[in-house]
């Protein structure tokens, strides 16, 4: 049972294996040190009332494309009304390999945050979501944390897949679907060791399937549950559903595939008799 991040991501096998060690090894290192800044605590009160603001960021790749990408940052406020939207053409030139998928995409996403507080510091939110692992993660250090930790703010991971790992042990993903029978049931993600990881988290009434939600940093899991639920309509939180969203639209408009430039064929029209 291999991890792997992100379903659409595939390992990078134009690289020599050795060459793919050597680079392993030294993001290992460098992983080593965001896991280490790390806080699974809450930072502050997580009081939803009156000004609170939430930031969601994602990437999406042109069909067939694995380098070039829009990422995509919005805020939202407790409304769930956007107040702030950023998109960027980038290049992911850095190999993906399966646990450090920071090491391909953070650093756009970080640029995205780093901007916005340049330019709008008044709408920075108090937490990031994103559609990635924080903690539940094979070095507990996943995009969520590693973003977090770059730009010292709070982060939640929130995945739309559980990919698992071998010390969650015998965890049947369509059992932890099926023990969810309405909207804010969760399902703990503990190892065979007893160390809590994540949680399974049924945000819709409708729907079977929850989505994974750890710490990136900044925040307890506790408090991570309550933010997830709280800006969810849908399956998908709101944040990252709308930057989800976005970054296709931007991508349909500006970079459109073969099949999105055919004209589309008109209704045929009923006889009426």
């Amino acid at each position: 049972r291999g991890y792997k991040e992100k379903e659409s991501s595939c390992e990078d096998s134009s690289l020599d294996p050795d060459r793919i060690e050597q680079i392993k090894e030294k993001w290992l290192t460098e992983q080593n040190l965001i896991k280490d800044k790390i806080t699974t605590v809450d930072q502050r009160d997580w009081n939803l009332d009156g000004e609170f603001r939430v930031g969601g960021l994602d990437i999406s790749f042109i069909v067939g494309d694995n380098v070039n990408a829009c990422a995509c940052y919005v805020i939202l406020n407790r409304k769930y009304e956007k107040i702030y939207e950023s998109t960027k053409m980038v290049q992911l030139t850095a190999p993906y390999i399966p646990g450090f998928l920071a090491f391909r995409e953070a650093k756009f996403l970080c640029d995205l945050v780093l901007e916005q507080r340049d330019l709008k510091p008044e709408v920075t939110p108090s937490v990031l979501m994103m559609d990635g692992n924080g903690t539940l993660h094979p070095n507990r250090a996943g995009i969520s944390s590693h973003i977090g930790v770059l730009l010292s703010m709070p982060s939640i991971g929130v995945a739309k897949n559980l990919h698992m790992l071998p010390e969650l042990g015998d965890i049947d993903r369509k059992q932890i679907a099926a023990s969810l029978k309405h909207k804010g049931d969760t399902f703990d993600l503990v190892t065979e060791s007893g160390e809590l990881l994540g949680r399974a988290l049924k945000t819709a009434e409708k729907g079977s399937n929850p989505v994974f939600v750890s710490v990136g940093t900044g925040i307890s899991l506790d408090s991570a549950e309550k933010l997830v639920l709280a800006y969810s309509q849908y399956r998908i939180p709101e944040p990252t559903r709308q930057a989800d969203i976005i970054s296709r639209e931007f991508l349909r408009v500006n970079h459109p595939t073969a099949r999105q430039l055919q004209p589309r064929k008109k209704a045929k029209e009923k006889r009426m008799f």
